[in-house]
């Protein structure tokens, strides 16, 4: 990270960190060469790109899993997955606009930066990347909102949509902002252009106001379901593990709060000092998202360790029944209970539970109603049965015929 002390410029126009004022880049800065080789000449691309493309990979990730979840059990897609599909494609747009600034010299600092050919173009992209970002903010934390919305009934549900509505009007200004600053709208990216834009420093106080209101909704978000999962009929381990899974989104709030503490880089005239506050925007988001997938992402867990218990037990028995099978053909003979000790397999198959009438009739089958009794007598009717097989098989070589 480079210092925010910059050396003042040749013809003596400062470089303060009050900035970037458009009127400021009027006139293109100059050092002597002694001033330049006291400054910093790294650039921070390659590790904004590194970072947001892996963000988008990992929430990618979550969120097909998410959908494939849903899929699998044959629900379909709600609203909250397609707000947060929204959410996650906006994400991405706006990685790939940080991509092209950075071809353009974005994560240069400001005196290696090409100003004269790149400062409209840079800015123009910055502004809208800007908005994308916002936008996958605002969606991801309403999806998850959206889905506890369902969970929620009373006070719980006005409070949800209370945060739903006032999340969504703070940090839209914040996206609205940089299109309505200056005047001429253009002037926001065309440096050259006469006009007037607002003081820099109240977008960002505003900014630093939405991006705080932000991080406390991920919290309250994250806590809410703890006190509705808790009063489900479900036990103790089970609900714990729910709530905490639902309750992911508090680290989204922490990424909100560092997000916070990097806003005051808006007002630094170095354009390096900028990345961080992109890359900590695209986390909250991205950690939104994998929070959000998490809750639905369990089922699949629980399904996983059921039929891997299933498929254990079902291996015993076939062990067990190839053991038996196979010490009868030794024995060549059937043995009573007290004869066979502990040595007897006994195997009983059952066709299905046994149904009696109340007057000791076979139920009957009917054709929409389940089983039931005859309607009428002396017709030939299909009736359900019960057939039992018992086996029983001397079982002493079970350990040689198995291997």
């Amino acid at each position: 990270m480079a210092s925010n002390t910059t050396a003042p410029a040749s013809n003596s126009t400062p470089v303060t960190n009050e900035g970037p004022r458009p009127d400021q880049f009027a006139q293109p800065l100059t050092w002597t060469p002694e001033e330049l080789a006291l400054m910093p000449h790294d650039n921070v691309a390659t590790r904004l790109n590194v970072v947001i493309w892996l963000l988008i990979g990992l929430s990618g990730g979550f969120l097909g899993l998410r959908v494939y979840c849903k899929f699998s059990r044959r629900k379909g897609l709600w609203w909250d997955d397609i707000v947060l599909i929204g959410a996650w494609i906006c994400l991405t747009v706006e990685s790939g606009l940080l991509t092209a600034m950075t071809r353009l010299g974005y994560g240069l600092h400001f005196w290696d930066f090409d100003v004269v050919n790149n400062m409209a173009p840079l800015l123009l992209l910055v502004n809208v990347a800007g908005t994308f970002s916002v936008t996958a903010a605002i969606w991801s934390k309403t999806s998850f909102a959206i889905t506890l919305l369902r969970l929620t009934h009373g006070w719980m549900k006005g409070l949800l949509w209370f945060i739903i509505i006032t999340m969504n009007i703070a940090m839209g200004l914040t996206a609205l902002f940089p299109w309505v600053s200056c005047t001429p709208i253009n002037k926001a990216w065309e440096v050259f252009t006469p006009g007037k834009c607002w003081d820099p420093k109240v977008t960002v106080h505003y900014n630093i106001f939405s991006a705080s209101y932000s991080a406390v909704m991920d919290i309250a978000l994250a806590l809410l379901p703890w006190s509705v999962v808790w009063k489900l009929q479900m036990k103790k381990k089970e609900r714990f593990g729910c709530a905490l899974a639902m309750s992911m989104g508090v680290f989204a709030g922490i990424t909100g709060i560092i997000k916070t503490s990097k806003m005051p880089s808006m007002l630094s005239s170095d354009f390096a000092d900028g990345v961080d506050l992109f890359i900590w925007g695209n986390a909250e988001s991205a950690i939104t998202i994998m929070a959000a997938s998490i809750p639905i992402l369990r089922v699949l867990v629980r399904d996983a360790a059921i039929s891997r218990r299933y498929y254990k037990a079902e291996d015993s028995k076939a062990i067990e029944l190839k053991m038996s099978a196979s010490e009868g053909k030794h024995s060549g003979h059937s043995r009573s209970k007290t004869d066979s000790e502990n040595n007897l397999v006994v195997t009983v198959v059952s066709a299905g539970p046994s149904q009696v009438m109340s007057d000791g009739r076979a139920p009957v089958m009917g054709e929409k109603d389940g089983w039931r009794g005859p309607r009428t007598t002396g017709q030939n009717q299909i009736v359900r049965t019960e057939d039992f097989s018992l086996e029983y098989h001397n079982r002493k070589s079970m350990a040689s015929d198995s291997i």
